[in-house]
């Protein structure tokens, strides 16, 4: 999942700060969409480790923040994709970037709840 969320960010920096240069949707979709299979992976792991050792499945704030966080990481995704062919662009152009960038923000603020939760932190 952090593998996944450094993907992320490395995405979000390509629409940040290479929007000028020619490829840099390609690398835009092309990264967010790697990182966010590697989410799923993880949330997938996550479900079945939990299953394996009989704990609940979301029962603290790690697993809440995650399961937002992932949620708020679809929407964007499907929002990134559909800003192509809406009708009012400008609009779901902004609900992308702002929800991606609070995706974001929930990941990194669900590792620094795992790290916690396994007492690295």
């Amino acid at each position: 999942m952090a593998t996944s969320t450094l993907g992320m960010i490395t995405g979000i920096g390509a629409a940040m700060f290479f929007r000028k240069k020619k490829n840099w949707l390609k690398i835009h979709k092309m990264v967010n969409s790697i990182s966010f299979v590697g989410m799923a992976a993880g949330i997938v792991m996550a479900f079945y480790y939990v299953f394996e050792t009989g704990d609940e499945h979301i029962n603290g704030v790690h697993q809440i923040i995650g399961l937002v966080a992932f949620t708020s990481a679809i929407v964007s995704i499907f929002l990134g994709f559909h800003q192509f062919k809406a009708k009012n662009k400008l609009a779901i152009r902004l609900a992308h970037r702002w929800l991606g960038r609070f995706s974001l923000l929930m990941f990194l603020t669900a590792i620094i709840f795992g790290l916690m939760l396994i007492n690295i932190i």
